[in-house]
């Protein structure tokens, strides 16, 4: 029989275990909880100023939620606070394998937008590192790509032309700075409150000088693919030049002169994405006249978007000189847009 000094001495020793593992279990919850704590404040990245704005880096105010998730940057409206100043603010999309390839595109546009000034560019104003993410601060263009600015009618051929020749104003000045874009669509060109358009998201843009096969191999998006508006050497993949840019801005000008995706009008006409043979691209201008459009603009667009780079316009000088001359249709930088 045990003493009932033993017992009660029993009692005592199992309460004090019971109360040190529970201390324990308390503390350890605590440091978690602390420690989650710590990390989400380190992804948000951001010091609350006001309802759904964040401070950033001490010069910026940022609204949350962003404004758009993109394919490579989430894109938020954001502030200069000394000025006032309104700002796009783009940071590298997270949560996928590509992590590391949207920074370092992120990276690459800041670097090619720091050195590109051109009216028909978006403009560069910032880039920085933030509680270790990366942002790169730009201007906020008051207006709407082309694609969403697309009106229920067609746009008037004039108004088209004179947009094309702003455009292709942009592609000679970057391409002379040895850059192409490899993304122009009407996605990717914003029709400005003051009737200009300009280039934007230069995610995709690439060094011209270093577009050879060795280094095209290792890029991931020798690839791109944009479902109506596809480009043959992006969408196979492989070297590419200047004359890709001039492709996507004639699939452009068609689209915003039919409100078709160019290469669906290729598929229905011959089954293919695009114009293979002069044939083809003579079958695809004879479509566009049936629409409405001029003879020479219909030529010099089915001539843009033909499958070999060598059969289209050598550079956008060429190009230009083309379209500005159909039907002698004065070019006026900012003119006015005007629907049908």
């Amino acid at each position: 029989m045990w003493a009932l000094s033993d017992v009660i001495l029993l009692m005592v020793l199992v309460y004090v275990v019971l109360a040190l593992a529970v201390g324990t279990l308390v503390i350890l919850r605590r440091r978690r909880g602390q420690g989650s704590r710590s990390s989400r404040a380190k992804t948000q990245a951001y010091v609350r100023s006001g309802n759904n704005v964040y401070v950033v880096n001490g010069r910026y105010e940022l609204v949350s939620p962003p404004h758009k998730q993109g394919g490579m940057a989430t894109i938020w409206f954001g502030r200069v606070r000394k000025t006032g100043q309104p700002c796009i603010i783009k940071t590298p999309r997270r949560g996928t394998a590509m992590d590391n390839v949207y920074l370092d595109k992120l990276m690459l546009e800041a670097s090619y937008l720091k050195r590109l000034k051109h009216a028909g560019i978006v403009k560069y104003l910032d880039n920085f590192y933030y509680r270790g993410e990366f942002h790169l601060v730009m201007e906020y263009l008051n207006g709407e790509t082309l694609m969403a600015a697309s009106p229920r009618t067609p746009y008037q051929e004039p108004q088209v032309i004179a947009w094309a020749c702003q455009l292709l104003d942009a592609l000679a000045y970057i391409h002379r700075a040895s850059v192409i874009h490899r993304d122009v669509n009407p996605k990717n060109i914003m029709l400005v409150s003051d009737g200009t358009v300009k280039l934007i998201d230069f995610g995709t843009a690439k060094n011209l000088n270093g577009s050879g096969k060795d280094k095209a191999d290792h890029d991931p998006f020798t690839k791109i693919t944009n479902k109506g508006f596809d480009i043959p050497e992006l969408f196979i993949g492989g070297d590419c030049d200047q004359r890709c840019d001039l492709f996507g801005l004639a699939q452009t000008c068609i689209y915003m002169l039919t409100l078709k995706h160019p290469n669906e009008i290729c598929l229905d006409l011959f089954k293919a994405n695009w114009p293979r043979s002069y044939a083809e691209a003579s079958a695809f201008a004879d479509y566009l006249v049936s629409r409405g459009i001029s003879k020479r603009t219909a030529k010099c667009l089915a001539q843009g978007i033909l499958f070999s780079p060598d059969r289209r316009f050598a550079d956008a000088k060429a190009f230009r000189a083309a379209l500005s001359s159909a039907e002698g249709y004065a070019v006026k930088p900012g003119q006015v847009h005007s629907r049908k």
